[in-house]
């Protein structure tokens, strides 16, 4: 088949499934974003996550050595809706914040979005063996051993912005991100020209700064890495700054203009329980009494599951102290005393002075 016939009706292909945005890149190694990633490496912006090696770096940077086979890249991006901040209700329970992306529903509720690209990647590979013979093709989504923003941007389907997210023009930030090395020569698409311009409104946006600068971030600071990578106990300083979040955060996403204009509709705030999966504004308490089986129960097949009961409760723990209502006491209390995991006593230890301290006359 004609290659841009070819192409065109791959794009079609892939909307059909219900990702927003299709492109194609050579399998030329990415040099400068391997580089970058080194660099991260060696300033010690990636400590905490001893799987970002360079090794893998390197590997991740040139496919075409891997698979000499692979004659193409299709990049990939898959929508999902933000979510907004709960108002606060003193009659309701003590909610915090799941980042949006968390509460990605596949057929049968929410799921964890490698298994939904995962399934959605291997329809649109068993497409095109129905239109060319023989196809090799290897996908990769977000965990797989190659640069998904680097091929998105050189793909065409957008541009990092300066919180290092890839902005889409179909649906902003709020994108995950997949590629496919096929066996296929498509045509390939020219890089984005656009970009942030003289906006910088993501980086104040960060609490904590770890946007230290356009397009940098600093991984240890970052909130998302802090809940969900990160193990152990979260330094004392910067436990205020994480807010209410419990898993991942979208600050940086909610203060870009572009993603005013080009974001999904957002979710639903809804009802705070987390017995069919994550939502956009967890009851807090709930969470953090939760017990192993519990936890398993309702986020096993979530991306909540990255950081295991113990770590969810840490946030929890945090996040109430950070709310700053006493009602969530009683089961802070429980957790600093009788909680399995000693850092979560700590955390919840640490909320318990924090609530109290605001409570206190001056």
């Amino acid at each position: 088949m004609d290659g841009i016939a070819l192409k065109a009706e791959l794009g079609d292909e892939a909307r059909r499934l219900g990702f927003s945005a299709c492109g194609v890149t050579s399998t030329r190694p990415f040099t400068e974003a391997r580089d970058r990633g080194i660099a991260a490496i060696s300033a010690g912006r990636m400590d905490g996550m001893p799987w970002y090696t360079r090794e893998r770096v390197e590997a991740s940077a040139d496919i075409g050595a891997r698979y000499p086979w692979a004659r193409s890249i299709i990049a990939l991006a898959w929508p999902y809706h933000p979510a907004r901040a709960a108002a606060p209700d003193p009659d309701g329970p003590v909610r915090g914040r799941f980042s949006a992306y968390a509460c990605i529903s596949g057929r049968d509720g929410v799921v964890d979005y490698h298994d939904l690209l995962a399934e959605r990647c291997d329809a649109l590979i068993g497409w095109l063996r129905t239109r060319v013979d023989g196809v090799d093709a290897k996908r990769f989504i977000d965990h797989g051993w190659a640069l998904d923003r680097p091929i998105a941007e050189r793909a065409g389907i957008g541009f990092a912005g300066k919180h290092a997210s890839v902005i889409t023009r179909e649906a902003g930030s709020y994108v995950m991100l997949a590629g496919i090395a096929v066996s296929v020569s498509l045509p390939t698409d020219a890089p984005s020209r656009r970009g942030c311009g003289r906006c910088r409104e993501c980086i104040p946006a960060c609490p904590t700064g770890a946007i230290v600068a356009p397009g940098v971030i600093d991984a240890r600071r970052c909130i998302s890495y802090l809940t969900i990578e990160h193990r152990g106990s979260i330094a004392v300083e910067l436990r205020p700054l994480i807010g209410t979040w419990a898993f991942g955060c979208d600050l940086c996403q909610e203060a870009c203009p572009i993603n005013e204009r080009l974001a999904p509709e957002p979710l639903e705030v809804g009802a705070p329980g987390t017995a069919g999966g994550p939502v956009p504004n967890p009851d807090l308490v709930e969470c953090l009494e939760l017990n192993e089986e519990d936890f398993a129960a309702r986020f096993r097949h979530t991306a909540v599951r990255r950081t295991g009961r113990a770590g969810l409760a840490r946030n929890c723990a945090i996040a109430l102290g950070n709310a700053g209502d006493t009602r969530a006491l009683p089961a802070l209390l429980r957790s600093a005393d009788g909680d399995p995991d000693p850092v979560v006593r700590d955390a919840a230890s640490w909320a318990v002075a924090q609530l109290t301290a605001a409570t206190r006359p001056a």
